[in-house]
């Protein structure tokens, strides 16, 4: 048996889903949220953002501290787990704001260094790693980073979202260009965040990386034309045909249309936890992130499946995917 990580799926309540429950009743309200939340509109406020930001940290420190308490060595965090203002449009009435841009990059700047130096403060004082999708920005830019926080508070790994998501994400952000992995005495991490999943080749990328365990936070994973389980089996098959652990964490269902089930999913594509139904909790499994894949029929002496796959590779034959043929297409 190869080595054994308590790996854990945050599924919490949205930041936008808190303030909706708590002014249920009271429409008005939650109107006067949204308009101040919005940093593109002209009504919105920085000040009313980072205040209900710091709130919304103490609601994931404190499932933070209780997947640390179960005994988890590694939790994901769903992607734009920190987000203390939106990017959206404006609303029917409302003017835009002029200096959204502007704007976002210094929200999206100090919640990311608030983030880091909270939960960076959690995983110093409990031992836990955590990783973790936020908004942030460099030179300007804004980036939908994944991070991973080693035991020590430190940002040991720093991916940018390579696959953009249609709509507001590709406006207004910048995509990245690679794949970096972390190696860690809990596995060696690689992130796929959300859209990212839909093209196999990340996937792949990361696993010719070395990576064991590939991250995915996400909104949700099934597209409209699809049948409702299709997102999990996505999951399974890349994580069956990469020999990658997926350890998936979204948000409980609610406004942002999130599906929920977050999951850890082995190397072999068996969901080893998942959360169903509507509530905020977490998936705990239990990876083995070093066992060896083989063939049905085969003895313990057999090579592993997974170096067999990667001797047969024919790269000399792949060079249509990096030949762009329709660039009308996402």
């Amino acid at each position: 048996m190869g080595r054994l990580v308590t790996i854990a799926a945050l599924q919490p309540l949205g930041a936008t889903d808190r303030v909706v429950y708590r002014h249920r009743h009271d429409p008005a309200a939650r109107n006067r949220h949204f308009l101040r939340y919005n940093i593109g509109a002209s009504t919105y406020d920085e000040a009313y953002c980072r205040a209900y930001g710091e709130e919304y940290l103490r609601y994931l420190e404190g499932w933070i501290a209780r997947a640390a308490a179960r005994g988890v060595q590694f939790l994901l965090l769903p992607e734009v787990a920190f987000e203390p203002g939106v990017l959206a449009a404006p609303g029917e009435g409302v003017p835009p704001n002029p200096t959204m841009m502007e704007d976002a990059v210094r929200l999206y700047t100090w919640s990311e260094a608030r983030f880091l130096e909270r939960v960076g403060a959690l995983c110093r004082a409990t031992g836990l790693y955590v990783g973790v999708s936020l908004p942030g920005a460099r030179d300007g830019r804004l980036y939908n980073y994944g991070l991973i926080l080693d035991d020590r508070g430190a940002v040991i790994l720093r991916y940018a979202k390579v696959h953009l998501a249609p709509g507001p994400e590709e406006d207004y952000f910048t995509a990245g260009t690679a794949y970096p992995v972390c190696a860690t005495p809990l596995g060696r991490y690689a992130f796929n965040i959300c859209y990212d999943i839909q093209f196999p080749e990340a996937a792949a990328c990361c696993e010719e990386a070395g990576a064991e365990i590939l991250l995915h936070p996400s909104n949700g994973y099934t597209l409209p034309d699809e049948e409702r389980d299709m997102g999990q089996n996505r999951l399974r098959v890349r994580a069956s045909d990469h020999h990658c652990a997926v350890v998936f964490s979204s948000y409980a269902p609610g406004r942002r249309h999130a599906l929920g089930h977050s999951q850890v999913i082995a190397r072999n594509g068996t969901v080893l936890a998942e959360l169903r139904g509507k509530s905020a909790g977490l998936a705990v499994g239990v990876i083995e992130i070093d066992c060896k894949r083989q063939w049905p029929g085969d003895g313990p002496d057999a090579p592993d499946r997974r170096q067999f796959v990667r001797r047969r590779r024919r790269p000399e034959t792949y060079g249509a995917l990096v030949r762009r043929t329709d660039r009308s297409t996402h």
